[in-house]
C-alpha cells in the first residue's frame, strides 16, 4: 500500500536560524499539560549515499513516532513514515528500508489481550515515493550493494529459529529460509551466511545462500547448535561456533569452525576442537561471549575461553566403576535401618535433618563485596580469556592469565596489552588504585612489563607500532618493539592533563585525550583544554595546530565522512596532508560549530550562538548534514555543501511553537569566594515582561551552563523540566559549581550564593520567592543548602544523600559497590574516610545542622532505591520532624533511583509544581501539604474514591 506524501512541511530554502521569534511573547498563551503530547523530539539523522535524501527520527511526548523523509534540495514535501524505526538507505540511494512499529494504543490493546506485538518491514521506493509495508520483521540487514535485504521474523517458540525472508527490492522476488537463528551478509560480497536452529538437532547447521543465483548450500550440519557467525572483512573467510557436549562437564563447550574460502565447495572447515587438545585444558571452553575476530590477513582468529565447570558425576568405587544406583535386594530399605539400628534408644536425628542455611558471608578481605559478586554474577560468568588461534600451525595461545585481565588487541597482530590489577587491589577497593600494563606476544604469549603504576590512560595506534601512556601528568610514547619511552612535550608544563578546575576530584588527574594517530604512527595528535597538538613520537617535540586558546575556543577532531577515520576498515592513521574536520566550541559563550584544518591553518566554517552537532557526510556525494538547536528553537537538520556556507533547513520540528509564549536563556557570570570565575544559565519565564519581578527555581548538579542552547521538550514525565517551569512563570537558574576536595558542601554553598546574587542583580527576580531543587547529588545539595542558608523559600530534594557519616558506609546496590571509593575519589570528593576528617564530614553533612533548617523541604525517595539508600531520606525526615521543621517525604513504593512508572512521574511532577506554587507564588496549599495523607486516605485515593 502507499502512504501519501502527506506531511505538509515544505523543505524550502530557509535562513540558518530555524524559527523567527514570536512577535509579542506577553500576548501569547503559555503551555498547559494538555499541549505537551504533540511536542516533538528530533533523533538520529541520516543522508542517503547520494546526498539527495535525508531521513530523521522524530518522537513525540505522546509516545508516537515517525521517520521523516525529505529531499535535501528543498523540493517537494516531507513524508512521514508513522512508527518507523531503524532506517537504512541502499548503496545506490534508490530505496529506504525500515521497521514499522505498532502505535501505542494498538500496542496496549494487543498486550491487554496477550497477543503478540510484531514490527513489520517497510520499504520506500525513493523514485516514486511508494511506501510498502510487508511482513513481520524482528530485524533486517541490507546487502552491501543494496540489491537484497534479509529480514528475520518472529519465532513461534524458543525451540526453533524463525523464517528469514530474502527480498530483492527492485523486483519483489523473495526466498524464505526456515528455522533461521543468525544471519550475516558477506562484507562487500554477495553471500548470506545463516545458522539453522530446529527442534531436532540433526537439522541444525550453517548454510550459505547466494540470492543472485538462487543457490542454497550447506556448509555444516548435524548435532549441536551453531552461532556467532563472523565474516572476515572483504573476504570469503567465515567463522562460526558449534556446540559440543561433554559427559564430564555441566554445560556444552564449543568447537570453532573456520572456512578459509566458502566459495570452495570442496573445502571443509578448519576446526579448533573444544575437547582433546593439549593447549586447551578441560577446565576451559571456547565461548562466544567475546565474539570472534579475524587478524588482518586471516591467519589468526581471536576467540574467548571461559571457565568450564566439571560435573559432579556419579560416585565411583575403588575399582573406578560407578556404584550401582539400584539398591540390592538384601540391603536395608532406608538409611538407619541396618541391623541393630532400630533400637528406640538409638540417637538418630535423620527425620529432622536441617538443610543448608541461605547465609551470606561478607569477609573483610573480599576483593569485591558479596553484593557486587551477586550483582555481576551473570557478567562474571561471561568473562573470557582472550586467545589467538594460529591457523597455519594449529596453535592456540592464551593472551591473559586472569579473567579480570581484559586483553586489548593491538592492530598488526603482534601484540596485545593486558592490565594487571593485583599489586593495587587493596587501594583499588577505595578508588585509589593503579594498574601495571604488560605487552603480550600474540605468537608466544610471553608477557613483558610495558608500564608500571599507571593511574590514568594507555592507548595504542592503528598499526600496532606504538603506545601512548599518560603518567606523571605527561604523555609518553612507547615503542612496542623495543619498549623505549619518549616523553611528549616535556617543556609544556602538563598542559595535556586536566587541572583541578577542570577535574575537581581527589586523586590523579586524567589527560585531555588523544585526538588521533598519524599514518604509520610517526606521530600522534593530542588535546589540551583548547587545542590540537601534533607530537613527534621519535623526538617528543610537540607543535600546536590550532589557536583556540587565544580566542577562548575548544577544537576537537570529528569524523563526518564514513569512508575516513578510525571506523573505516582500512584506516591506518591520519594523512597529515589531508584536511581534518574539527568541532569548535566557545567555552564562555557556548557558541559552537565546525571548522577545517588544511594546509596548516584553520578555516572556520560555522560558528553559531546555538548547539551545533551531528555533522555527517553523504557517502558518495559532497553533501553534509548537521543539527542545530537553541533553548527557544527546536532542533532541526540543515544540509549544505563542503564549506557549509549554503546550509538549508530540511526539517521543521514543532512549527506550532510560534503560537505559544516562550522563554529564553542567557549566561550570568559570577565569581565565588574561592576565586573561581563561573557561569550560570538563566532561563526567563515564558511570558516575561520588563519591570516585573518573578519567582526563581534554582536547579543544580555540578556544571550545567554548557546546556545553554539545549532545547527541552515539555513533558509531565520529565519531572525536573526547566521548560515547564519557565512556562509556569519561573526564572530557572542553573549554576556551575567547582568543588574543593573534602569540602563539597561549602563549595556548593559558595557557588550558589554568588549565582543567586547575580540573578537578583538583574532586577527581575523576587529575592523572597526563590526555590531550590535537585536530584541525587543535586538532591544532596537541595537538602544541605537550606541547613546553611535561609535564602530559599522552599526546596525539593529527590533521592538525596543526607548524612555524610552514615552514607560513606552504605552500598551502591545497583552496582554492588561499597560507597567508600565513590565517597573518597568519586562524586563525594571527601578524599579521606570520616575518621580522618570528622569535622570536614560534619561540615558537609545536611542532617548535622538540621536544627538550623528554616526552609520547607519536600523530599522524594523510592523505597527500592539502589543508588542512594532510602534510609537517607528517612534520616532527614525523622531528624527534621524531631526538630520541629517543615518537611514532607514522598515515598514511591518499588521505585528505584529514578521514577520509571508514568503515574509516579506525573504525580511527582505535579507535586513539585504545587509545592513551589504555594511557597513561591502564594497559591493555596493543597491538603497533602497542609495536612499530609493518612494510610486510609491513600488507600481510598488509589481505589479512585
Amino acid at each position: 500500500w502507499t502512504v501519501a506524501w502527506a506531511l505538509a512541511l515544505a523543505a524550502a530554502a530557509a535562513p540558518l536560524a530555524a524559527q523567527d521569534p514570536p512577535r509579542t511573547q506577553a500576548a501569547l498563551p503559555t503551555l498547559t499539560p494538555a499541549d505537551y503530547s504533540r511536542w516533538e523530539s528530533l533523533g538520529a539523522l541520516q543522508l542517503d549515499p547520494t546526498g539527495r535524501w535525508l531521513v530523521a527520527s522524530v518522537s513525540r511526548v505522546d509516545e508516537t513516532a515517525e521517520l521523516r523523509l525529505s529531499r535535501t534540495d528543498g523540493q517537494g514535501e516531507a513524508v512521514a513514515l508513522e512508527q518507523g524505526a531503524s532506517p537504512a538507505f541502499t548503496r545506490d540511494g534508490r530505496w529506504l528500508v525500515y521497521r514499522k512499529g505498532v502505535a501505542p494504543e494498538e500496542r496496549e490493546r494487543l498486550e491487554d489481550r496477550e497477543e503478540p506485538v510484531h514490527d513489520r518491514l517497510g520499504t520506500v521506493d525513493l523514485a516514486s515515493g511508494r511506501d510498502t509495508v510487508l511482513f513481520a520483521s524482528r530485524s533486517f540487514a541490507l546487502r552491501d550493494d543494496g540489491r537484497w535485504v534479509a529480514s528475520l521474523g518472529y519465532a513461534a517458540n524458543d525451540d526453533a529459529g524463525s523464517d528469514l525472508t530474502v527480498l530483492e527490492l527492485a523486483t519483489g522476488r523473495r526466498t524464505t529460509l526456515g528455522n533461521v537463528d543468525e544471519y550475516r551478509w558477506q562484507d562487500e560480497g554477495g553471500l548470506l551466511a545463516v545458522t539453522l536452529k530446529t527442534a531436532f538437532e540433526d537439522g541444525n547447521g550453517v548454510v550459505l545462500f547466494d540470492p543472485d543465483q538462487g543457490v542454497l548450500r550447506t556448509l555444516e550440519s548435524g548435532g549441536g547448535s551453531y552461532g556467532t557467525l563472523t565474516w572476515r572483512d572483504r573476504s570469503a573467510q567465515l567463522a562460526a561456533l558449534r556446540s559440543v557436549e561433554s559427559d564430564d562437564h555441566e554445560d556444552d563447550g564449543n568447537d570453532l569452525l573456520v572456512w578459509r574460502d566458502v566459495t570452495d565447495a570442496a573445502a571443509g572447515p578448519v576446526i579448533l576442537a573444544g575437547l582433546g587438545r593439549a593447549d586447551l585444558p578441560d577446565t576451559l571452553r571456547i565461548t562466544g561471549n567475546a565474539g570472534i575476530r579475524f587478524g588482518r590477513d586471516g591467519g589468526l582468529v581471536y576467540v574467548g575461553l571461559g571457565p568450564w565447570e566439571r560435573s559432579d558425576g556419579e560416585e565411583e568405587d575403588e575399582t573406578g566403576e560407578e556404584t550401582p544406583e539400584e539398591t540390592p535386594e538384601d540391603a536395608p530399605d532406608e538409611p538407619g535401618e541396618e541391623e541393630g539400628a532400630g533400637d528406640e534408644d538409638a540417637d538418630s536425628g535423620d527425620e529432622d535433618e536441617v538443610g543448608p542455611a541461605d547465609v551470606q558471608i561478607w569477609h573483610w578481605n573480599d576483593e569485591r563485596i558479596i553484593r557486587a559478586q551477586e550483582y555481576f554474577a551473570d557478567q562474571d560468568a561471561r568473562r573470557t580469556y582472550l586467545a589467538a588461534w594460529h591457523l597455519g600451525q594449529d596453535r592456540l595461545v592464551r593472551l591473559a592469565d586472569e579473567l579480570d585481565e581484559p586483553a586489548r588487541l593491538v592492530d598488526g597482530d603482534r601484540w596485545a596489552l593486558v592490565p594487571d590489577y593485583e599489586p593495587y587491589q587493596v587501594d583499588r577497593r577505595w578508588g585509589w588504585g593503579a594498574t601495571d600494563w604488560y605487552r603480550v606476544s600474540v605468537d608466544t604469549g610471553e608477557r613483558t612489563l610495558l608500564a608500571e603504576g599507571v593511574e590514568t590512560s594507555v592507548t595504542t595506534g592503528p598499526t600496532g607500532r606504538a603506545a601512548l601512556v599518560h603518567q606523571g601528568d605527561m604523555w609518553h610514547a612507547v615503542d612496542l618493539e623495543t619498549l623505549a619511552r619518549t616523553p611528549l612535550g616535556p617543556d609544556q608544563g602538563g598542559r595535556f592533563t586536566r587541572s583541578l578546575f577542570d577535574h575537581d576530584y581527589p586523586g590523579p588527574h586524567p589527560a585531555w585525550g588523544v585526538a588521533g594517530w598519524l599514518e604509520d604512527e610517526e606521530g600522534a595528535l593530542l588535546y589540551d583544554k583548547h587545542d590540537v597538538w601534533r607530537a613527534d613520537l621519535s623526538s617528543g617535540e610537540v607543535t600546536r595546530l590550532t589557536r583556540g586558546a587565544e580566542e577562548g575556543l575548544q577544537y576537537r577532531i570529528t569524523w563526518p565522512d564514513p569512508e575516513r577515520g578510525p571506523a573505516a576498515d582500512d584506516f591506518r592513521g591520519i594523512d597529515p596532508d589531508e584536511p581534518l574536520w574539527l568541532s569548535v566550541r566557545h567555552l564562555d559563550t557556548k557558541a559552537s560549530g565546525y571548522a577545517r584544518l588544511e594546509r596548516g591553518s584553520v578555516r572556520r566554517l560555522v560558528l553559531e550562538d546555538a548547539q551545533v552537532s551531528s555533522l555527517a557526510k553523504a557517502r558518495d556525494a559532497d553533501r553534509w548534514v548537521l543539527r542545530m538547536e537553541r533553548w527557544d528553537d527546536s532542533p532541526d537538520a540543515f544540509v549544505g555543501g563542503r564549506d557549509l556556507g549554503d546550509l538549508r533547513r530540511v526539517t521543521a520540528t514543532n512549527p506550532f511553537q510560534d503560537g505559544f509564549a516562550w522563554g529564553r536563556s542567557e549566561l550570568l557570570p559570577y565569581t565565588t569566594g574561592a576565586g573561581h570565575d563561573l557561569q550560570a544559565m538563566l532561563i526567563y519565564p515564558a511570558a516575561f515582561q520588563e519591570g516585573q519581578r518573578y519567582p526563581l527555581i534554582l536547579y543544580q548538579y555540578e556544571r550545567l551552563s554548557d546546556g545553554l542552547h539545549r532545547y527541552r521538550t515539555p513533558s509531565q514525565r520529565d519531572y525536573y523540566n526547566p521548560q515547564v517551569w519557565s512556562q509556569e512563570g519561573y526564572f530557572v537558574l542553573m549554576p556551575d559549581i567547582v568543588y574543593e576536595p573534602g569540602r563539597p558542601g561549602p563549595s556548593a554553598l559558595d557557588a550558589v550564593e554568588h549565582a543567586l546574587d547575580a540573578a537578583v542583580a538583574t532586577g527581575h527576580v523576587d529575592p523572597d520567592a526563590m526555590g531550590l531543587i535537585g536530584h541525587s547529588w543535586g538532591g544532596y545539595q537541595a537538602s544541605y543548602l537550606p541547613t546553611r542558608t535561609n535564602r530559599f523559600a522552599a526546596s525539593v530534594a529527590g533521592a538525596a544523600i543526607t548524612n555524610f557519616v552514615s552514607f560513606m558506609g552504605a552500598v551502591h546496590w545497583n552496582g554492588g559497590l561499597p560507597e567508600n571509593g565513590h565517597w573518597e575519589t568519586g562524586q563525594g570528593r571527601m578524599a579521606v574516610p570520616f575518621w580522618e576528617d570528622f569535622g570536614g564530614h560534619l561540615e558537609s553533612s545536611p542532617v548535622h545542622e538540621i536544627h538550623r533548617l528554616e526552609t520547607p523541604v519536600l523530599l522524594m525517595h523510592g523505597d527500592a532505591d539502589g543508588v542512594v539508600d532510602f534510609r537517607q531520606g528517612l534520616e532527614y525526615y525523622n531528624d527534621a520532624r524531631r526538630a520541629g521543621k517543615e518537611v514532607v517525604l514522598l515515598v514511591y513504593p518499588g521505585a528505584d533511583h529514578g521514577l520509571r512508572e508514568e503515574e509516579d512521574q506525573v504525580d511527582y511532577h505535579r507535586r513539585i509544581l504545587e509545592w513551589f506554587g504555594h511557597y513561591l507564588k502564594g497559591e493555596p496549599a493543597p491538603a497533602w501539604i497542609t495536612d499530609g495523607e493518612s494510610w486510609a486516605e491513600r488507600a481510598k485515593r488509589l481505589k479512585g474514591g
